[in-house]
């Protein structure tokens, strides 16, 4: 598979599902980070004998669960604020945060061995489970939240969030389809085609074949084409002459080029108002072309499709 970019790698040295937070960051980190997988809080201080002793062993075994489960490390020196919230009397003191609600915790000093049941009743908390030791399986009924989550993630534009659900779930099975396609349609949200090049370029023929990767693939070739057109001066062609058809058309091409989707969807759908039968209905098959390229999935598909029932039976 391909290397899915700095953003979602994590770093050899410092795994990105183990950072530090602070004030600012803990609702995102924290509270939004567990709408997509569990995330452990360790509260911690430089001067505290235990949490150094400990801190090394929590982060072998959260490492052990391959990015099934974030740590999130609070010194609460810096950010006092946070353990009062947490009525924090000892350190170190640990909670489990899952769905947004705190689920399970500790204070004071644990094993590797119980630091290792802790993580595995989180896991199983949320619904996952180890699978021999290697990448951790998702049950199927975690697996339609995370799936849920991520197409949420996407729908409101917070491509990043979507792309690191998507992950999680492929961390657990690299053959995942819709978390794949979901990835793909990350980069086009993006308007990162570059990327999405590379992506498509690295997965296997059958993945391939799948109908919405398949439909990123149409969407390349789509925006190849349209690479040439200059936006600007179709929009004043359009403007100088509302009944250009070809200006409309290939206003749309670029808005595709350009991974303005809406954009492309408006354009196409009042020239098929204006004349649904140009060029052979041209126009209208292009995009119904984009619509199933695109799936049901997308946030754009249904719509868009109302809107083009609204011009064809009015």
């Amino acid at each position: 598979m391909l290397d899915l970019t700095g953003n979602l790698q994590p770093k050899a040295a410092t795994p990105a599902y183990i950072r530090e937070t602070d004030t600012a960051k803990f609702e995102q980190d924290v509270l939004a980070g567990s709408m997509q997988k569990p995330v452990i809080v360790d509260f911690w201080a430089p001067w505290c004998g235990p949490c150094k002793q400990m801190m090394p062993a929590i982060e072998k075994v959260v490492t052990e669960a391959n990015g099934a489960v974030d740590l999130i490390k609070i010194n609460i020196d810096k950010y006092p604020e946070l353990a009062e919230a947490f009525r924090v009397q000892s350190i170190p003191a640990v909670f489990a945060f899952f769905q947004g609600q705190p689920v399970d915790g500790f204070m004071g000093g644990r094993s590797e061995k119980d630091l290792r049941a802790f993580v595995d009743k989180v896991l199983k908390t949320a619904g996952v489970e180890r699978a021999g030791g290697d990448a951790p399986a998702i049950d199927p009924e975690a697996l339609k939240k995370l799936l849920e989550a991520g197409q949420l993630f996407f729908r409101d534009g917070k491509y990043d969030d979507a792309m690191a659900t998507y992950s999680t779930i492929l961390d657990a099975d690299a053959k995942n389809v819709d978390a794949l396609a979901g990835l793909g349609w990350c980069f086009v949200g993006q308007k990162d085609y570059e990327t999405l090049t590379e992506y498509l370029a690295n997965l296997e023929p059958e993945e391939q074949a799948a109908p919405r990767l398949k439909g990123l693939a149409f969407l390349l070739e789509q925006a190849k084409d349209g690479d040439g057109f200059d936006a600007a001066v179709l929009q004043a062609k359009i403007e100088a002459n509302p009944k250009d058809l070809e200006a409309r058309y290939n206003l749309a091409r670029a808005a595709i080029a350009a991974a303005d989707l809406a954009a492309a969807i408006d354009s196409l759908v009042e020239l098929t108002r204006r004349d649904r039968e140009w060029q052979e209905q041209k126009g209208r098959q292009l995009l119904v072309s984009l619509f199933d390229a695109m799936g049901p999935q997308h946030p754009l598909t249904a719509p868009g499709r109302r809107k083009l029932s609204t011009v064809l039976f009015s």
